[in-house]
């Protein structure tokens, strides 16, 4: 099977988790068997492949989705969207991402559910793959690799761009004066953002540069972080799941995209109160038990696994349309 892999055309302005997701896409079905191309100058004609991924149901890939869906090529889309507390301006062009679609992926059955609540969407397009990491996380790194090269000894971790949906800054406000320093890795989508959490920040909290995902350094800072946190409206990204996989205790928003897929052995927070943050964070840094989820994560988030289930639904869906003619 031959796949053309697209999303929309301003998706590397300020790349974040969904973006390193899409580039490892074309790795993993590589490692299924499956030629995957990213839509560019070296891919070839649209002919040559069997059907489109197309990541996100952000605007700026509808035209392109179109002169696909004229040239009878099945659309695969994942969608990437925040179901749970979606944007009023953002439902019409996820609304007709949505009808271009030939197959609709969705990460989980909560998901599922809110999406045929809040879209009109044929239920038969819908189908679940739950989200896959680099299961590297699990392979051991020197403890020490992180700490000696940031000069911390313990420390919270929160790994991820900042972002005022991920209320970064009430995680700051709550935990300046804290007993452990916390430390974000990445880098921010809002300039204006980062400065207001930069202004609020003591000496407790550091901000450190990007760090290439997967790497040998993020590994090592979440094998020996002693709380992993995120918290935000939204869903968590991949890189809470990543923390899982490396045995780190999670402190994370109360939502039942986390319960779904991490169960119960994780530290939820009901509410963003500075109070409830610091009560969390400090239960977990006491009795916080590591490796609770690796067990879990390896059963059913892991790649190739994910992309493998990924590729059979594909493969179902255009064996389907050939039967029908």
């Amino acid at each position: 099977m031959r796949l053309l892999l697209t999303t929309y055309h301003q998706a590397f302005l300020a790349p974040g988790g969904g973006e390193t997701e899409f580039l490892s896409l074309a790795e993993y079905m590589s490692e299924n068997g499956v030629r995957a191309d990213f839509y560019g100058p070296t891919s070839r004609p649209l002919r040559y492949y069997d059907a489109v991924v197309h990541f996100s149901a952000v605007g700026g890939g509808e035209g392109l989705l179109r002169n696909i869906r004229d040239s009878g090529k099945p659309i695969i889309l994942l969608p990437n969207y925040n179901f749970f507390s979606p944007a009023p301006e953002s439902l019409a062009v996820v609304q007709e991402h949505f009808d271009l679609a030939d197959l609709i992926v969705l990460r989980t059955f909560v998901e599922a559910e809110l999406c045929k609540a809040t879209f009109k969407v044929d239920e038969a397009k819908l189908v679940v793959v739950q989200p896959g990491i680099n299961p590297s996380f699990a392979k051991p790194v020197a403890d020490d690799l992180f700490r000696s090269a940031y000069g911390v000894d313990r420390f919270v971790l929160w790994v991820g761009a900042l972002d005022e949906a991920k209320q970064q800054l009430q995680a700051i406000e709550a935990l300046n004066e804290f007993a452990v320093p916390l430390i974000f890795i990445g880098g921010y989508r809002d300039r204006g953002y980062f400065e207001k959490c930069k202004a609020a920040a003591s000496e407790n909290i550091r901000f450190l540069p990007y760090l290439q995902p997967g790497s040998e350094i993020i590994r090592s800072a979440m094998q020996s972080c002693n709380v992993f946190l995120e918290l935000g409206v939204d869903f968590p990204g991949h890189s809470a799941i990543e923390a899982g996989l490396a045995g780190a205790p999670l402190v994370l928003r109360e939502h039942p995209w986390s319960r779904e897929l991490l169960g119960d052995d994780v530290r939820y927070i009901s509410d963003d109160a500075p109070a409830a943050i610091r009560e969390a964070v400090s239960e977990v840094l006491a009795h916080g038990k590591r490796g609770l989820l690796v067990d879990r994560i390896k059963r059913g988030l892991v790649q190739p696994d994910s992309t493998a289930r990924l590729i059979a639904e594909i493969e179902a869906y255009v064996e389907r349309r050939k039967a029908r003619g």
